[in-house]
């Protein structure tokens, strides 16, 4: 067995834990707070696609059981401590390969003590789809593998619990269909049929998007995308709508707006690692998983969408540093 694998469930475990008791019992704070959930999906009379096999999982469960089953029941919690910590084994499998012995400390440390995906790591939200998705992605990249029936499979599941990960999948699928011309040596009826499936998944949420892209629009783009780039690299998701920084909780806040700081820097840092991973790959098709980002950047930003991609952004930041000799020489990708 893998020797840094026990190191990494144990620490995560006892750390997120740790988060969770200094919010919950330590402050008093409602850890499991979500509006989305009473103002979209516990409506189970509700006609939204938004997101809608995530809010019938809720209701079907309900219906069944005879009572009421939420995010918050001890189900769901233990359910998306499971994923959550199967993310992130899977990002340390692969990542190793690229890390020395100091990365992949450092990779275990990151998972760790990141602060905001320890306060999500027992969260049955909508995000947890979309982290999923774009592990998916970038599985099948990292292991050279093609776009296949489990995968179209897995994307429609995943695309109809999280729409934002609709833009994802639909580039992808357009990449692959470009590459099996370029090459010839791909099976396009899978990329074209996930092409499709995007296509058909899109238009039912195709006015809700418009709208959420057109939030704020009254301020300039340019300036709209350079803070909204900020909020999303390192600001909770209320210092994000609000703009308050410091409010009830002094003490509190202005921890957390140096840790924010802290995060921009590791986020963005991250990115820097990345590119030059995908550089070293000479695949630029790595970069399709940021796709993800797109959209809350040109409307609303805040870190809740860089959730799905940070163990991403973590493992570039380990890559920059420690990554194996071999792996030391960028290559051109363009």
């Amino acid at each position: 067995m893998n020797k840094h694998i026990p190191i990494l469930i144990i620490s995560k475990i006892i750390i997120s834990l740790s988060t969770l008791y200094f919010f919950a019992v330590y402050l008093g704070w409602d850890m499991f707070t979500y509006p989305d959930f009473s103002a979209a999906y516990s409506n189970c009379s509700s006609d939204s696609w938004i997101n809608r096999s995530y809010g019938k999982i809720f209701c079907s469960l309900s219906s069944l059981t005879g009572q009421e089953i939420t995010y918050k029941s001890p189900i769901f919690i233990f359910i998306a401590t499971l994923i959550n910590m199967a993310v992130l084994i899977g990002y340390f499998l692969i990542s190793q390969r690229y890390l020395n012995e100091y990365g992949k400390y450092l990779l275990i440390a990151l998972f760790v003590i990141h602060p905001y995906m320890n306060v999500y790591f027992f969260r049955f939200y909508t995000d947890i789809f979309a982290t999923l998705g774009i592990f998916l992605i970038f599985f099948y990249k990292a292991n050279n593998k093609h776009i296949d029936l489990l995968f179209v499979l897995l994307s429609l599941m995943l695309m109809n619990l999280r729409v934002a990960l609709i833009p994802v999948f639909f580039i992808y699928a357009i990449w692959e269909i470009l590459s099996f011309f370029r090459s010839g040596s791909k099976k396009l009826i899978f990329p074209f049929l996930l092409f499709i499936i995007a296509l058909i998944s899109y238009i039912p949420v195709m006015s809700f998007s418009y709208r959420f892209a057109n939030i704020n629009s009254d301020i300039n783009l340019f300036i709209k995308v350079i803070f909204n780039l900020i909020y999303t690299m390192g600001f909770r998701e209320s210092v994000a709508v609000t703009r308050v920084f410091i409010a009830e909780y002094e003490i509190i806040d202005l921890m957390s707006l140096f840790t924010s700081f802290i995060l921009i820097i590791v986020h963005t840092v991250g990115l820097y690692g990345f590119i030059k991973f995908v550089a070293m790959k000479r695949d630029i098709s790595f970069l399709i998983v940021f796709v993800y980002l797109v959209v809350p950047i040109i409307a609303i930003g805040h870190m809740r969408y860089l959730l799905p991609l940070m163990p991403v952004l973590l493992f570039g930041f380990s890559y920059l540093f420690f990554r194996k000799e071999k792996y030391k020489k960028s290559k051109q990708i363009l």
